[in-house]
């Protein structure tokens, strides 16, 4: 192993102390240390060791010979594009899931009496307040905002959100994904910066800034599925749905367990400034390394290029019309739509309620509730990759069609998450308990990319946009509903009771939304998709 360091730090030297060597000393240092890797690593795990170092070495010439065909082999760009995707859904949803966090630091909260509180928990069906510092508990902000106001807070993103889907999807097919994914982002991330001017001017001015920010991050993710089906491989699309739509629980990740941290540290517009800063930036390599299709791509190798066409045909042509009405009236459309409607619901209610339930019941502080609400996500980034791998393979093994591996993965899913529900309702004030139990939740809840996620490519992938669109349109409808219906059952009452009703709904929701898949789900190209004129 000493070889390969000292290969790789020659390299590096004799690149920076002399360009001259960089053609013979350079090349002479990478074979010389290849060679001893394979020296090394005979006999133990060989094939590992030289694999990894064969790409090192490969890029290493790529970066001093500018070896582009070369690089390209080794790193496909359309890894890069997945790249460039997954981060930006991450930087944009940051805007979205941090809010959550956000609202409770700008919210005033009314002192009570610590005695006071002492003596009526039991009474009144709510938790004890652990700390003995009352005030790590009763954190003062800004606004005073009661909960119909929070609640209308929350809801005006998703109002501007819901509305510009189907708009975003249909735009991506008229017009390509790259000017419309790179302006939503920018405008979002532009929108989040202005967003602690507008709170201090007025909440109005606040609400309408949500409803802006909403309406320019509503085109991304539909934008974004479209270019799954013009990109990647039939094969490769499950593990890609799968990974992309895991950029979202990242974002939850990052800004919750963030959020918390830097309203405490620097105030609560520093949410609003580093994610919306960096947002911005972001734009600046979309613009330069992102294509629609992969023959306008002028950096693609050949050799991709035609395993690309070769798998999905050639993507430059001219759009097809739209049959709205056979998509309106299809059955496995629909049943698509309203599966991931009960996922959504229950992403939404975790995301958007989480934070809060952490503070009012369980009575976290600030950062606590942030960092605890971030957890359950780190799970769902495992599941649905692991997921979304395992479904893909046991279908290319042909084990199981691809129909029955959406139920198995769905049902796993559904009742996975109506029984951690059901067990949240029942464990108490026990926070442990409770933590986990969502930290479970949220896992069985990333089952679901391996099921039925992208099955609207299988019932129509010539309108792959369009019909991501519609599916988000109905399913973000869900993030309206959820702050309303816990703003219905909690109205005030921060009690144990009142937060179980809210669990309940969300129980009968997804297994609601679960029996309609089973009984009307297809995987199935539907006659409307028009493959004749492929």
């Amino acid at each position: 192993m000493c070889f390969c360091i000292v290969g790789l730090r020659l390299t590096i030297i004799y690149s920076v102390v002399d360009p001259r060597f960089w053609h013979s000393v350079t090349e002479d240092c990478i074979n010389f240390t290849y060679s001893k890797c394979k020296i090394f690593t005979k006999g133990t795990m060989p094939s590992i060791y030289n694999y990894l170092w064969l790409h090192i070495s490969q890029l290493i010439r790529v970066i001093l010979f500018s070896d582009e065909e070369r690089f390209l082999k080794c790193f496909p760009v359309r890894y890069l594009l997945c790249f460039m995707c997954f981060t930006g859904i991450v930087l944009n949803y940051s805007l979205k899931a941090s809010m959550s966090v956000a609202i409770v630091a700008m919210v005033r909260h009314t002192y009570v009496p610590y005695h006071t509180v002492n003596v009526t928990m039991e009474k009144l069906d709510i938790c004890p307040i652990r700390s003995t510092d009352i005030t790590s508990y009763f954190h003062n902000g800004e606004f005073d905002w009661d909960e119909a106001t929070q609640s209308h807070i929350m809801t005006a993103f998703f109002c501007g959100y819901v509305a510009t889907q189907l708009l975003g999807g249909r735009l991506s097919e008229l017009y390509g994904s790259k000017i419309v994914v790179g302006p939503g982002v920018f405008l979002t991330g532009m929108l989040s910066l202005l967003s602690p001017v507008a709170a201090r001017l007025h909440v109005v001015a606040f609400i309408i800034m949500r409803v802006l920010s909403g309406a320019a991050s509503g085109v991304i993710i539909p934008s974004v599925q479209g270019m799954v089906a013009k990109w990647w491989l039939v094969k490769e699309r499950t593990l890609v749905g799968g990974i992309i739509i895991a950029s979202l629980p990242v974002s939850v990740i990052i800004s919750q367990s963030m959020s918390g941290v830097m309203a405490e540290f620097g105030g609560w517009p520093m949410i609003f400034y580093v994610f919306g800063g960096l947002s911005v930036l972001w734009c600046i390599p979309w613009i330069f390394i992102v294509y629609d299709t992969p023959e306008s791509h002028p950096f693609i190798s050949t050799e991709e290029k035609s395993s690309i066409l070769a798998s999905i045909g050639s993507q430059e042509k001219k759009s097809l019309p739209v049959p709205w009405l056979a998509i309106l009236t299809s059955l496995p459309m629909w049943a698509n739509t309203i599966m991931m409607m009960g996922t959504t619901w229950i992403g939404e209610t975790v995301l958007t309620q989480l934070p809060t339930y952490f503070s009012n019941v369980l009575h976290f502080n600030l950062s606590q509730s942030g960092i605890s609400s971030a957890l359950p996500f780190i799970a769902l980034i495992i599941t649905e990759v692991c997921s979304s791998l395992l479904s893909q393979w046991i279908q290319t093994k042909g084990y199981v069609s691809k129909l029955m591996a959406y139920h198995i993965f769905n049902t796993v899913h559904s009742f996975g998450v109506a029984i951690c529900l059901l067990c949240v309702t029942l464990v108490g004030c026990d926070s442990i308990i409770i933590v986990l139990l969502m930290i479970l939740l949220m896992a069985t809840d990333g089952i679901y990319a391996g099921g039925s996620l992208m099955n609207y490519l299988d019932l129509g992938s010539n309108y792959a946009g369009t019909l991501s669109g519609f599916m988000h349109t109905f399913t973000n409808m869900t993030g309206m509903l959820t702050p309303i219906v816990a703003g219905l059952f909690i109205n005030g009452q921060e009690t144990l009771t009142q937060w179980n009703k809210v669990f309940y709904v969300s129980i009968a929701v997804k297994l609601a939304t679960y029996v309609v898949f089973l009984i009307f789900g297809s995987a199935e190209s539907q006659p409307w998709n028009k493959p004749d004129l492929q």
